[in-house]
């Protein structure tokens, strides 16, 4: 992309020169003349002082950081495969929703595809950088924490769910009433399985589980995140080829679980190198500065500095601010 700017500029050149053009033309003690009105001239330097105070310190430290990126991370077939899926998946939501792709690009600010996947490269390629210089700041303490409150064993289990018909302007009495009605309904389908009735087809037949109904009530791969509490804790508390001798109740209505199987949780030191993705997000979503404060940290690494003293004065301002 920036090849094809760097021709184009060169044709333009080549073109003022040919058709005899004037050079920019300039003030006595040299500044360029952007501009002029009336016999007001606009110098390029009233140009820049302009600039820097309106965005022009957020486009020179996303110049430091491209660098910072582009040094951290040479190898682009990652982001480049990243890119590629993404406005793969872009397209074809458009192409399903009978919309222009392209013509969406340009309304919001792209000059066309190729531009769009540089955005995107970059962003890639800058939470890889990310996460390498947070993965520095995570302890072992940090691994067992999320370990021992993220990582479950594994269940696999069947389940009929009986959900309360209510309507959503439902009064307090009808709510009562229907709560009572399905905890009754799935005590009788667990005295129906005690007297030897067919779990799959009591699931078909009685369910509120779309999803599930139809395939006996199936769920794989139950894990303790993602899960309701309260499914979760039952099921795991279940032998295998049980099922729970009384409704389990959750904010969907009323379970009855019968327990398949069950895997345990691999071993922390197993697993431990999988879990800083997991705990760097967390960081991240816990503390909204963090990613702005490890990149002021990573500038630091680089040496960064500002000559500009406004340019300099807004950045010490917004890292300060956000260090507080």
């Amino acid at each position: 992309m920036k090849k094809k700017i760097l021709l184009s500029l060169i044709s333009v050149c080549l073109l003022i020169t040919l058709t005899g053009c004037k050079q920019i033309p300039k003030l006595e003690n040299g500044q360029e003349i952007v501009a002029s009105i009336n016999g007001r001239d606009f110098t390029a330097n009233e140009l820049y002082d302009k600039l820097k105070s309106q965005g022009g310190t957020s486009i020179m430290i996303t110049m430091i950081d491209d660098f910072i990126i582009n040094t951290e991370i040479k190898d682009n077939d990652d982001a480049n495969d990243y890119a590629d899926a993404l406005i793969a998946q872009y397209k074809a939501s458009y192409k399903n929703a009978g919309e222009d792709f392209n013509a969406a690009l340009i309304s919001s600010g792209y000059e066309n595809e190729q531009a769009f996947k540089e955005v995107l490269v970059t962003d890639y390629k800058r939470n890889e950088v990310t996460e390498k210089y947070l993965k520095e700041k995570v302890t072992e303490d940090d691994l067992k924490k999320y370990y021992d409150e993220h990582i479950s064993d594994e269940l696999s289990v069947k389940h009929i769910l009986i959900a309360p018909e209510v309507s959503k302007d439902a009064t307090k009495d009808e709510k009562t009433k229907a709560e009572k009605e399905a905890l009754e309904k799935a005590k009788e389908i667990i005295k129906q399985l005690n007297e030897g009735a067919d779990f799959d087809k009591l699931a078909k037949e009685n369910s509120d589980d779309e999803a599930t109904k139809n395939n006996g009530g199936v769920i794989n791969n139950v894990v303790k995140e993602g899960y309701v509490t309260e499914f979760y804790n039952a099921a795991h508390a279940l032998e295998n080829g049980k099922y729970t001798s009384e409704p389990v109740k959750t904010e969907y209505g009323y379970h009855i679980i019968y327990k398949v199987s069950h895997t345990e949780k691999q071993k922390f030191e197993d697993i431990k190198n999988t879990l800083y993705s997991g705990v760097i997000d967390e960081k991240l979503k816990k503390d909204t500065n963090l990613e702005y404060k490890i990149w002021a940290e990573i500038r630091e690494k680089y040496n960064i500095t500002i000559n500009d003293s406004t340019i300099k004065n807004i950045y010490n301002t917004t890292v300060n601010n956000i260090n507080k």
